[in-house]
C-alpha cells in the first residue's frame, strides 16, 4: 500500500480530478457571469455539506462508529468564528481554523464518555449530545441566545479581511480551499498505517485489540479529525450568511442527519462517496424547499419528505450507495489504496 505524498501527487494528477478540478474552478466564476445566485448557493452548500460528510465517513465508514450528533460539532465551528469576528474582531481566515480546533476539543471530550458505548448506545448518545448543546447556547446570553449573533456589515475596503462579499461565487472558492484541504489530510490518513488500524476497528473492534491495536486511541483520533472538518463547515455557514443560531446549526435534521445522508447516498465505504453524496442530495432538498416550499408555505418540511424518499430509493437499489452501486455494475473499479 503506497501512502507517500508521491501517490497523493500522482493521483491528484490523473486526468478524472484534473477535469473535475477544472470545472469546479471555472463554474463558479460563470454562474456570476450568468447571474445565478441561486445555483451559486447550491453549489456552496453543495461543497459545504461535502466537506462535513467526508468528516463524518472517517468516523463512520472507516471507524464504524455511527453519529448522528455532528451538528454539535457544526454549531460549535459557527459559533466559535462568529465569536471571534464580532467580539474580538478576528480576521474569519484565522476564525475558521481556530472553530477546527475548538470543535476538535469538543469532540475529544466527547469521545472519552460516549466510546464507553456501544453500537446504537453510541448513536444515541450522540443525538442526546446535539440536543444539549442546542438547548445550551437557546440559553447562553452571551451568544445571543435564541436570536443568535450576526456580523456587522463592513466597508468594502474591509471586504478580504471579513470575508464579506456581495457576490456568492467567492464563498464557493473559500470553500473548495478548505475542501481540498481535508481531501489530502484525509487520503494520508486513510492509506496510512492508522487507516487500517480504523478499518480493522469498524470490521471487528475485539478482533483488532487482539491483535494489539488501542482501539481507544485511534477511535479518539477518529473523533477529532472528524469533528475538527465538520467545525471548518460550521466556520464556512457562519461566514457565507453572517449569522447564526441555535435552531439552524445545531438542528438534528438539517445538519446531523443531512451529513449522514450525503455520506450515505454516495457510499461510505468509496473515499469520494461523500462528496458525490452531497452534490446528488443537497440540490434537490434545496430545489424542493426554494421552488416549492417557499410558494406553498403549507407543503413546510416536503424538502425533509425528499430526503426520507431519497434515502428509501438509495436503501432499496443502491444500499452501497451510488458509487457502490456503479461498482457492482462494473462502471468502475475500486482502488485499494485510497478505498476501503
Amino acid at each position: 500500500m503506497r501512502t507517500g505524498w508521491s501517490e497523493i501527487a500522482r493521483q491528484a494528477l490523473s486526468l478524472p480530478v484534473l477535469v473535475a478540478a477544472f470545472l469546479l474552478v471555472v463554474t463558479p466564476f460563470g454562474l456570476y457571469l450568468a447571474d445565478l445566485p441561486f445555483i451559486a448557493n447550491m453549489m456552496f452548500l453543495s461543497l459545504m455539506y461535502a466537506i462535513a460528510a467526508m468528516a463524518w465517513n472517517l468516523l463512520m465508514g472507516y471507524t464504524g462508529q455511527l453519529s448522528i450528533g455532528h451538528a454539535v460539532f457544526f454549531g460549535v465551528g459557527a459559533y466559535t468564528t462568529m465569536i471571534l469576528v464580532v467580539y474580538y474582531d478576528v480576521t474569519p481566515w484565522i476564525g475558521m481554523f481556530v472553530a477546527g480546533a475548538v470543535a476538535a476539543l469538543v469532540g475529544l471530550g466527547l469521545g472519552v464518555p460516549f466510546f464507553r458505548l456501544r453500537s446504537h448506545w453510541f448513536t444515541l448518545a450522540t443525538i442526546a449530545a446535539g440536543e444539549i448543546f442546542k438547548l445550551v447556547f437557546n440559553n447562553w446570553e452571551y451568544v445571543g441566545s435564541s436570536a443568535g449573533l450576526q456580523m456587522k456589515i463592513v466597508p468594502e475596503g474591509k471586504a478580504l479581511y471579513y470575508l464579506q462579499y456581495a457576490a456568492s461565487y467567492v464563498y464557493i472558492y473559500v470553500a473548495l480551499l478548505v475542501l481540498a484541504i481535508e481531501l489530502v489530510v484525509l487520503y494520508r490518513i486513510v492509506t496510512s498505517r492508522e487507516g487500517f488500524y480504523l478499518q480493522a476497528i469498524r470490521e471487528d473492534e475485539l478482533a483488532a485489540k487482539t491483535l494489539g491495536i488501542n482501539t481507544f486511541k485511534y477511535k479518539m483520533m477518529a473523533m477529532g479529525i472528524s469533528a475538527f472538518f465538520t467545525g471548518m463547515a460550521g466556520a464556512l455557514y457562519a461566514v457565507r450568511y453572517h449569522f447564526v443560531e441555535p435552531a439552524a446549526v445545531f438542528d438534528v435534521i438539517t445538519v446531523s442527519t443531512y451529513i449522514a445522508v450525503a455520506g450515505i447516498i454516495g457510499g461510505i465505504y468509496h473515499f469520494a462517496g461523500p462528496i458525490i453524496g452531497s452534490f446528488i442530495f443537497l440540490p434537490a432538498a434545496e430545489y424542493v424547499r426554494v421552488t416549492i416550499v417557499a410558494r406553498f408555505p403549507r407543503l413546510f418540511g416536503l424538502h425533509v419528505f425528499v430526503l426520507g424518499v431519497v434515502l428509501l430509493v438509495v436503501s432499496l437499489f443502491a444500499p452501497d450507495g451510488i458509487l457502490g452501486w456503479m461498482e457492482k455494475r462494473g462502471y468502475i473499479r475500486r482502488r485499494r489504496v485510497i478505498e476501503v
